[in-house]
């Protein structure tokens, strides 16, 4: 009978420990070194990766309330081209969502450094927005509500 239970207290336990060790899959990353076609070619095997028909050089894959990440890859006659932009939405334990872009670029600097700060000032843009989103939301929420 105490071995029973013993047993039965131990796989609890360690259902509940590999419940906890599970966690969301991390979000991908840019490897610069390889190459403007290699990361288009691994953008599109990503795992989950979505591909919209309207705009075919955007990769999207999330863990949705987790995080996002969208790849973008520009066209000829683009400024910076060829570049990669990947931008990553994290969702923080306040519920804002936060933006933090990575870019690799294979061509013209000066186009590329000016595509670097514009897609810095966007991150900044998003998270803000964000943020008042999620304040505006505190705010008009019920003191009585709960948290």
């Amino acid at each position: 009978m105490r071995w029973g239970v013993w047993t039965a207290l131990v796989m609890t336990a360690l259902g509940t420990t590999q419940a906890l060790s599970e966690t969301a899959p991390v979000p991908p990353d840019l490897d610069c070194a390889m190459g403007f076609e290699a990361l288009h070619n691994w953008a599109a095997w990503l795992p989950g990766a979505k591909q919209e028909p309207a705009n075919p050089n955007v990769f999207a894959v999330e863990v949705p309330d987790v995080w996002r990440v969208e790849i973008t890859f520009t066209e000829p006659g683009q400024p910076a081209h060829p570049a990669v932009v990947l931008r990553k939405f994290l969702k923080q334990v306040t519920g804002v969502w936060t933006a933090q872009s990575k870019e690799c670029g294979y061509g013209n600097q000066a186009e590329y450094m000016a595509l670097v700060d514009r897609m810095k000032a966007e991150d900044t843009r998003l998270t803000n927005a964000s943020r008042a989103e999620v304040e505006q939301r505190k705010r008009e929420q019920s003191p009585l509500a709960p948290p």
